[in-house]
Formats: C-alpha cells, structure tokens, sequence
C-alpha cells in the first residue's frame, strides 16, 4: 500500500503537467504580485494587509492555473499573456484615475470612459506624462512575458529544425496537444470556487458587515480596500456587489448615543419678523423692522419638529415578514428628528436657485478677484468648515446637493436612484406646492445621464444639445452665457426653483482651455504658476454669471426674496496635488484638507450668519429647506440642518469630522481641533457607526424603493 502511495506521487511530481502547471503557478504568482506590490507602492496603499493580498492571489493563481491547463498550449499562451495585458492595463488606469481623482474608479465608471476620454484627454495626457516611469513599471509583466514566450517557446534545436523543413504547423499541433482533462480539472477548480467567493460574496452583500470591513469595505470605500486585499480583489468584490448585494444591513442598528456631545449654545432673544407684504408670503420688506414678539406668546416653531407623523410601529407588523424593510423601518424610527427653530420658515415663500459649480473652492474667493463670490459668502451664510462631497466625480457632488443624499455609486446609481420616489429632495419638494423645477448645464446634455437624471427627479431639463443654444461655445461653455440664454425663462414667474450645473470652471488648466484664455488678462499679475492662474481664470467667467445673475434679479424686484444657494461639484481634481497647495498657499492633507470647500446661502439684504460647526454639501438641503418653512423629515436625511441642534458630523472618503476634531479611518487617529484636550471614551465608535449606518441606509432605501412603500405617511 506505502509502495503504491510512493509510485503515485512520483508518476504525479515527474507529470508533464504537473511540473508545467507547478511552472505557470509560480510565473502567475509573481507577476501579479509583483504588480500588487508596485501598485501599492506608488498608490500610498501599502500596509500590513499585503499578506492578506497576497494569500487571494495565490488562490487565484491556483484557479488561473487549472483553465491554462486545460487549454492546447497555443491557447494557454494567449490567455495568459492576454490576462497579464488586462492586469497591467487595470493597474495602469487605476493610477492614472487616483493621481486624478484621488480615488479608486469602480466597475460603473467604466462605461463612461468613451466620453471621458473625449473630456479629459489632455489631463490623461499630462498625467501619463508624469508618471511614465511607473507605468513602464507596471506594464513590465507584460513586456517580460512576451519576451519569454518569443525566447522560450521551442528549443533552439527545434526552431532550426522548422525553419529548414517548414514543418511549423505540425510542429504547433503536436506540442500543443498536451493538456489536462476538464473531467479531472472541474472538482478541484469547483472547490476552489467555492472557496473564494464564500470569503469574497459576504463582503460584496454588505459592505458593513465586520467581516466586510476586515476586508477594506464599508469603513472608507475602495482606498481602503485596496490597503486590506489588493486592487485586484477589491475590484472583484465590487463586480460581485452587482450581483450579491443584500437587503439586509448588518450596522442598521438603533442610533448609539454619542458620549460627550457639545452642548448646544443657548439662542439669542428672537425676533419675529413684521406682517408679511400683501402677496408676498413670508417675506419682510426690504429696511422694516423686525417687531418683537409679545411677552409670554410662544414662538410659532416651539416645540416643533422636522418630521412626518410616521407610524412606525404600524409599519414593522405590516412588513414582519419583510426583513429589508422591517430593519430600515426599525433604524429610522430609533432616530431624533431635529427641532424646528427661530430661522424656520425665514424665508418662506421665497425662490430658490442653486448652484453647483464646477470644481469651485474657497481658495479662489477674493475680494478684488470675484468681488461678487466674495460679498454672497460675507453677506449670507458663512460656514467656517464647509467640505465638498467625496466620489462619483461630477455628477456626486451635483445629485448630493438637489436630493441630499451622498451617493453610493457613480452615474449609473445615481441616475437609477432618482427613478425612485424621492420626496425630500429639493425638486420634490417645489412641486408639492405647484412649482415646476428647472435644470440648466451648459455641458453635454447626456453626460452622466443627465438626460434620464433630471427628468427622473422631476426638473425639465435643458442642456448643450437639447433645448440650449450654446452656439459657437467651446465644450466647456461659459457659465456667463448660460445665465444670459436661461435667466429670461423663469424670471419673470410668481415663483420659481431653478438649479444649474456650471462647467466653465472644468479643466485642463491651461490657456488653451477656451475659459482660461478668454480671461488670461484678468490673471496675468498673479505671482502663481502657470496652472493655477489658468484655473482662476476659468472660475472667473462664474463670478461674472454670478454678478450678471444677481443684477437681473435686482432688476426685476426679486433680489430680496430668492434664495440662492452655492456649492462645489468637487475639488479641483484637474490639478496636481502640489497646485493646490500653491492656490491655498498652505499644505493640505488628502484627508480632509483637500476637500475643504465653501458652501454659500445667499440672499439679498439678509443678516449675515456664521455657521463654525462642520458641514458639508449633503448638510444644504435640510438647512435650506428649513429656512424656506418646507416640510421635509429629517431623520431620512443623512445631512442636518445647521442650524439645529442636530449632531454635526462630515463623513469623507478617509475621515470623519465633528466639532471635535478629524478621525482618520486609514490611521485610526483623532486630531483634535483648538479648545479640546481629549475624546471621550466611546465617541469614536459612536461616530463610526453613525457614518456606517448613513451609508448603508442610503444604500438600502434606495435598492427597497423605501419611500414608495411608506407613501401614505408622507405624501
């Protein structure tokens, strides 16, 4: 019996295929993980978790290995050298998109690359220029391989023998007819199967389970992902996600307490505005006083909150047998609404138009530069800590501001959310009072499918190819020209939302961007490089859509009653980390510093305001919703209305800020801001699982539709 088990290891050591399946492991094995290893080098994501990378290589290699052996040799050949081509090409992009974006692209934003490319190509260009070194480096695999196919494909004896005898094709055909059968290949390729994805299929159900986030997932996205198992595993979860993603959240627990909360800080005596003007709800004319109040009648927002009469407990024994909808109905029911306030309602009755502007920054606020930007920042709503939203580019920070909902994905989730019913989002909300919302972008008019976007949340929607005329414009239009072909549209109704998305402001920066060189003059004294004056210059053509705007709305007698509100789409990702620091004329951490961006609520004639708690563009719609006295329910909301005592709280791609400080997720620190000396114990935790149960919220009420089924407790 031993003699038997001795012949059958060594007939299976001395195989032919035995030693060149042990030979192409040990090729797969090291080319990937040298590729990971270089990857993760360049990208700033080497950690510990290497090992864990590379123990999901080595079992896939493994799986890898069994499909080349069960091909003829020539057809093995050309799958691998094709698998390392699209390996190297993947790790390519990624660090061409992170020196970019300073993120990770997904799955979804592939299918926007055509038009991308037609958008981004002298940014790609540049940043390919840049790093050309470590792109060599990464497609070294390939490169090597090629060569060692080409060298190493035949003896030297044998490859004579063809070249003489012309015996080339019987040649290819009799060694390539050595391969293992797929009888024998299925049950250990099945077993290995099952052994990957019962480690990699939980994680892409919920990203915040603990096992989840033991892989990367959850805590701080596809950053820290790759940092746990490798850009190639994490970009397999991802495609796994689309499939496998559940119902069911593993963090939609009750909201915790936060241990230590900053006390709110007692309001000054209120004010009650005078008698609305006849016809004009809610306004205060322009120079009448504010009357005080009556002694001992209390304020009309007393005692109030922003929330609907839900009735959750009738809701949890209607769906006990739906465990999605049972556990989001559960999470929201344990959350406080916020109390309604003395600014409730302050402007009520007022219009609304918001902004978001492409690639705009607090940096580039001055005031002799944008005099306008600069007076609408001064003169409304200054937020001392105000943050641009992280991820899905453009569209993002866009679909953040008009629904409030930081988004889970890219284009493709966005555009699928707003099929769903939406009924806190700024367009829903105006036209539960009769008021049909408009939507301008002087961009492409199907990019990021905004042509099913806009429409799906309720806006008519006009753009560059579809009801703008934006004539003899470059594809990065004036915001300028915008404002002079759409202002006459609605300016002249009894009441109006209208919403814009600017691109002048987009990049590349340099003067042969059209914005840029139009206002070249304007820059040409600034003591900054290159780069930066042309990316002022292209945000000075929306300080004059700006001022041209708010001349017309003086013009037609609305000045003092339109509300008009302002944030950024992203950070000025078209320039190199190092620009920015130049603009800012300060270092800035990728981890929050970087996002650090200026939110304007603005309108005509109003008290300023500081707001020094941190915010961010997810924060604007129930602030503003409040101030206009529209209904809405805030514990669906992830954002707060600032000016509520609601706990402020900012969650990026890698950190967390409150009033205390900046929790960095990769490092796991706590900065502390000035005036504060320590945490308190169990505030981190608090505030992790808070970010974690926003997020998977969002993910699940909008895969359940979970307004549609509460519909009768909010319409």
């Amino acid at each position: 019996m031993r003699k038997n088990v001795h012949l059958y290891f060594t007939n299976l050591l001395y195989n032919p295929l035995t030693v060149v399946g042990i030979k192409r492991f040990c090729l797969f094995s090291g080319l990937f993980l040298y590729t990971e290893l270089i990857f993760q080098i360049f990208t700033e994501t080497f950690s510990a978790g290497f090992i864990r990378t590379g123990l999901f290589i080595l079992l896939g290699t493994v799986m890898l290995t069994l499909i080349t052996l069960c091909l003829p040799k020539l057809a093995a050949t050309l799958f691998s050298l094709l698998l390392v081509l699209f390996i190297s090409i993947l790790s390519v992009a990624q660090l061409i998109y992170i020196d970019i974006f300073n993120e990770f692209f997904s799955i979804e934003l592939i299918t926007y690359g055509g038009e991308a490319m037609q958008r981004f190509g002298d940014i790609l260009l540049t940043s390919i220029e840049d790093n050309f070194a470590k792109i060599l480096l990464l497609l070294l695999p390939f490169f090597a391989l090629l060569l060692l196919m080409i060298f190493n494909a035949f003896p030297v004896a044998m490859r004579l023998q063809m070249l003489s005898r012309r015996r080339f094709p019987a040649v290819i055909l009799r060694r390539c007819t050595l391969c293992l059968s797929v009888k024998h290949a299925i049950v250990p390729f099945a077993a290995l199967c099952i052994l990957r994805y019962s480690l990699l299929i939980p994680a892409a159900a919920d990203f915040h389970s603990p096992y989840a986030v033991l892989l990367g997932q959850g805590e701080a996205g596809r950053i820290s992902s790759v940092r746990e198992v490798g850009l190639f595993t994490t970009m397999e979860i991802d495609l796994l996600s689309y499939v496998f993603s559940s119902e069911l959240s593993s963090v939609l627990d009750e909201i915790p307490e936060i241990p230590g909360l900053i006390a709110v800080p007692t309001l000054p005596p209120v004010l009650t505005p005078a008698p609305p003007a006849q016809g004009e709800p809610g306004q205060v004319p322009p120079g009448e006083p504010l009357t005080p109040r009556p002694l001992n009648t209390p304020p009309p927002w007393q005692g109030k909150f922003n929330s609907f009469d839900i009735d959750f407990d009738t809701l949890v024994e209607r769906d006990k047998n739906n465990r999605g909808l049972l556990q989001l109905h559960e999470y929201y029911s344990s959350i406080e609404p916020s109390e309604q306030h003395e600014k409730t309602g302050l402007f009520e009755g007022y219009n609304l138009i918001t902004i978001s502007a492409e690639a705009f920054t607090k940096w580039v606020i001055d005031p002799e530069l944008t005099p306008t930007l600069y007076m609408m920042q001064n003169e409304g709503v200054n937020f001392e800590r105000f943050y641009s939203i992280y991820g899905a580019g453009t569209i993002g920070g866009e679909f953040a501001l008009c629904t409030g909902l930081p988004p889970r994905g890219a284009g493709g989730w966005c555009t699928s959310a707003s099929r769903k019913y939406m009924p806190f989002s700024f367009a829903s909300r105006f036209l539960d009072i009769g008021i049909q919302p408009l939507a301008y972008h002087n961009g492409s008019y199907t990019y990021y499918d905004r042509n099913k976007l806009f429409p799906g949340l309720g806006y008519i929607f006009k753009a560059n190819g579809n009801g703008l005329n934006m004539a003899g414009q470059s594809w990065n239009a004036s915001d300028l020209f915008m404002m002079e072909q759409t202002v006459d549209e609605y300016i002249d109704m009894e009441r109006f939302y209208v919403h814009y998305m600017t691109i002048s402001g987009h990049s590349p920066y340099g003067f042969g961007n059209a914005m840029a060189g139009k206002n070249r003059d304007a820059v040409s004294h600034l003591p900054y490089s290159t780069e930066v004056r042309a990316y002022i210059a292209t945000q000075l053509e929306f300080e004059y859509a700006m001022a041209y705007l708010l001349e017309r709305l003086e013009e037609a007698g609305i000045a003092e009653r339109t509300v008009i509100v302002i944030t950024s789409d992203h950070y000025p990702y078209g320039l190199a980390h190092s620009k920015t620091e130049e603009l800012a004329g300060q270092r800035l951490d990728k981890i929050s510093e970087l996002y650090e961006s200026s939110g304007i609520i603005y309108v005509k004639g109003m008290e300023p305001l500081t707001v020094t708690a941190p915010a961010f563009v997810a924060d604007m719609l129930p602030t503003v919703l409040n101030l206009l006295g529209l209904e809405f329910d805030s514990r669906f909301l992830p954002g707060r209305d600032v000016f509520s005592d609601a706990f402020a709280m900012v969650y990026l791609e890698s950190s967390i800020i409150t009033e205390l400080g900046i929790y960095n997720k990769h490092s796991r620190n706590f900065k502390l801001f000035e005036g504060f000396d320590e945490i308190p114990e169990g505030y981190v935790s608090a505030i992790t699982a808070i970010e974690a149960g926003r997020k998977s919220a969002i993910e699940q009420f909008v895969r359940l539709d979970y307004f549609d089924k509460i519909r009768e407790f909010i319409d």
